[in-house]
């Protein structure tokens, strides 16, 4: 791979001084773009507005999340940013300056480098957006102009967030594109199982099956002698600033996050309070009102303070989090909008009487 990591390092180095001008597009596209915003942002916001469509969206965010840190551990790809100090490629050739890449705040990820988790969870996010908008418009089977944009937008999207990857130094080319196309294959993958008939029985296994697997991938790399926390140590001691190292992009920050997700999803679906609040009749008013509070609530929870000092209970108090989260906006938000909805409509009923 180190033909492969030299050759990308060129291009880093060039799309860096082209797209100089443009860092702060960069910074935002790599911001947005962000894996934690399926759970926080997309997937409140698309339930709430559309229960089918938002169930798919939170069961392909959990498994795009699953799959890309189990094979993050698995693959063990480098990050261009510590790559160039670890590397002999430039001893070899006698030179004696690396080449000029630079590091930004958002530069810093402690997981492995491939495949790139934002074009991963990009890809499965916003294919299941796509295809459930145009099955709605009855197009999702024809050979449409409406079809062809769509898509054509959904490449750009990809192809956008890869970029802002590469030009951070985060990613090699090559591990955005693997990103997206295994992105798009969970994606798929997804699209066609029929998670509504999954019991709340099976999610609780499901999630202790999610957790177990991600630690017997763990032991069973520590068996053959590797480290799967070996990216961490080269984060640290390789990125220009201490403080640009962030705890949630570690690896066990992950398995707390889609595991509690996923539990706390199974739970809420089959809650006696989600049960009552499909029973109603939601109004685009009623939806758009659980919109609001859901995404604020999602928003709410980044704000909580997390112990680093202690890892353990950091870790717990993420699974803690994730796990709450889709129970409010699953579960709680619809039934109090429900319940003040049906108060209300029986108040304007006595009044009318």
């Amino acid at each position: 791979m180190d033909l492969v990591h030299e050759n990308s390092i060129s291009a880093i180095s060039m799309i860096q001084s082209s797209f100089q001008q443009q860092k702060s597009v960069m910074f935002m596209l790599s911001n947005v773009f962000d894996p934690r915003y399926a759970f926080l942002f997309y997937a409140p916001l698309i339930f709430s507005l559309d229960r089918y469509t938002g169930r798919k969206l939170m069961w392909v965010s959990v498994m795009a999340e699953w799959s890309n840190q189990i094979l993050k551990w698995i693959m063990r790809g480098e990050r261009p940013y510590w790559w160039i100090h670890e590397t002999d490629v430039y001893n070899k050739t006698g030179e004696t300056r690396l080449p000029a890449i630079q590091q930004y705040f958002m530069t810093c990820e402690t997981g492995p480098g491939s495949p790139s988790g934002h074009a991963m969870v990009t890809a499965a996010v916003w294919y299941i957006l796509i295809e459930s908008l145009l099955r709605q418009n009855g197009t999702l089977t024809k050979r449409s102009i409406v079809n062809r944009i769509c898509w054509a937008t959904y490449t750009i999207i990809l192809c956008c967030v890869s970029l802002s990857r590469i030009y951070l130094a985060a990613h090699f080319p090559h591990q955005c594109a693997l990103g997206m196309v295994i992105g798009v294959a969970v994606a798929m993958l997804v699209s066609n199982l029929d998670t509504d008939s999954v019991t709340k029985k099976q999610y609780i296994w499901g999630t202790a099956g999610l957790f177990l697997s991600a630690l017997s991938t763990y032991a069973i790399l520590r068996m053959m002698g590797f480290n799967p926390m070996w990216s961490v140590e080269r984060a640290l001691k390789w990125c220009a600033k201490r403080e640009h190292v962030h705890l949630d992009t570690t690896p066990f920050f992950s398995i707390m996050r889609y595991t509690g997700f996923f539990l706390g999803m199974g739970l809420a679906l089959h809650s006696n309070l989600h049960k009552i609040a499909t029973k109603a009749r939601f109004t685009t008013a009623m939806k758009i009102t659980a919109a609001i509070l859901s995404v604020g609530f999602a928003k709410a929870t980044e704000f909580v303070p997390l112990p680093k000092s202690n890892v353990n209970l950091c870790y717990a108090l993420v699974f803690l989090l994730s796990a709450v989260l889709p129970y409010v906006f699953v579960a709680v938000i619809p039934y109090a909008i429900s319940k003040v909805s049906l108060l209300s409509h029986k108040d304007q009923k006595r009044k009318a009487n």
